[in-house]
């Protein structure tokens, strides 16, 4: 197994699927709730605040950045006064104290309050980190969005390790209506988690030398796309391969049209085209 988190590859890529919903992008954590907020960083990344009673000004710059992060991460905030079995948990001291969590690691960010800008730069590091372990997907505030019935076949079937199943749902939508764009991301997803399922990503990501289409795939599955495209772009540049093409666009499919990284890439390839 890969050990990365790859059930966010399997999400339609025109309208993409929250990996979970909550009440808001901020919350209070307690001691009841806490094993919520662990569960939660299984899908993607938490910032911890531990603060003192009746602290906000730390607090008010992590939600801003946070909430301008669109919905890539959660904030929980933990008054560590009330609740000094948290801090202890945490290995926190002193507060104000900064830590993120990741697949239900603890990392100490920072302590003490900081600039506006230097929170920003804090975040944007954590996003970095989670993509490189697979955590890219988002959350809804609220219920999320139903599945539709071809999706909900399709992942009923993943989830049983089907996925020459999965991809026969897929195939026959497609088989009706070949512009099914629901059918085609899906197939997409479906055959980029089948590979990418027993890679190796540490070695593969660490490895520039790695197989060309091992990497790209292990890159876009860890949601670094800009690299993962400009491997297959600098290929075909040189050698105008037909696989390599194909590959690039099945990649496509499987991030979605609408995602900047698409976009840009898909422009570049055109201009490679013609």
């Amino acid at each position: 197994m890969s050990g990365y988190d790859l059930s966010h590859l399997i999400k339609p890529a025109e309208a993409p699927t929250p990996a979970a919903a909550v009440s808001d992008l901020v919350m209070v954590g307690t001691s009841e709730n806490i094993r919520d907020v662990i569960k939660l960083s299984s899908q993607l990344p938490i910032l911890l605040e531990l603060h003192a009673t009746g602290a906000a000004e730390l607090g008010a710059k992590l939600e801003r950045a946070v909430r301008a992060a669109g919905g890539k991460l959660v904030l929980v905030r933990i008054d560590a006064q009330a609740h000094p079995d948290l801090a202890q948990a945490f290995g926190v001291e002193r507060v104000p104290a900064v830590l993120t969590l990741v697949q239900g690691q603890p990392v100490p960010l920072f302590e003490g309050d900081i600039e506006e800008s230097m929170v920003a730069k804090y975040v944007a590091r954590v996003l970095e980190v989670a993509a490189k372990n697979g955590l890219s997907g988002t959350v809804a505030v609220g219920e999320l969005p139903a599945l539709s019935p071809l999706e909900e076949k399709a992942l009923a079937l993943l989830d049983a390790g089907d996925f020459d199943g999965a991809a026969k749902v897929y195939q026959d939508a497609l088989t009706e209506n070949p512009r099914n764009v629901i059918a085609i991301a899906g197939l997409a997803r479906v055959q980029l988690t089948a590979r990418v399922e027993n890679l190796d990503f540490e070695a593969v990501l660490a490895d520039p030398a790695a197989a060309l289409f091992d990497r790209a795939d292990a890159l876009a599955a860890a949601g670094e796309y800009d690299a993962s495209f400009k491997l297959l772009l600098d290929d075909f540049a040189s050698t105008k391969s037909a696989e390599t093409k194909a590959r690039l666009l099945s990649l496509f499919d499987a991030v979605g049209g609408s995602v900047p990284e698409v976009i840009a890439s898909r422009k570049l390839l055109t201009n490679l085209l013609y």
